[in-house]
């Protein structure tokens, strides 16, 4: 059986997704640190988080794309993995933040 167009949209949203996220993570790594002292590789941050933002940017009409599909299929719960990690990143920096806050 051929996919439904709903499922071929969510399918190439979650591979836009997936794109998106993997190269922030290979920016970030292939890109050359620039700058001096304390802002010295301040260039790889800030482009892995612009990747990160342009996938967060697919991850939130994937998962309402994926609200239509069929309860408890693969691509329901395939469609909550890119929100999910765009959450856990954005706790993982606000940790970060608090720690070091707290710290001083």
């Amino acid at each position: 059986m051929f996919a439904s167009r709903g499922n071929q949209l969510v399918a190439l949203l979650l591979a836009i997704w997936a794109g998106l996220f993997v190269w922030s993570f290979i920016g970030f790594s292939a890109t050359e640190p620039t700058g001096d002292g304390f802002t010295r590789g301040f260039n790889r941050v800030s482009g892995f988080l612009l990747w990160q933002f342009a996938a967060g940017i697919v991850a939130v009409p994937t998962y309402m794309l994926g609200r239509e599909q069929v309860r408890g299929s693969a691509m329901r719960w395939a469609t909550r993995l890119p929100l999910a990690l765009a959450t856990a990143l954005l706790l993982a920096i606000a940790g970060v933040i608090v720690w070091a806050r707290a710290m001083n």
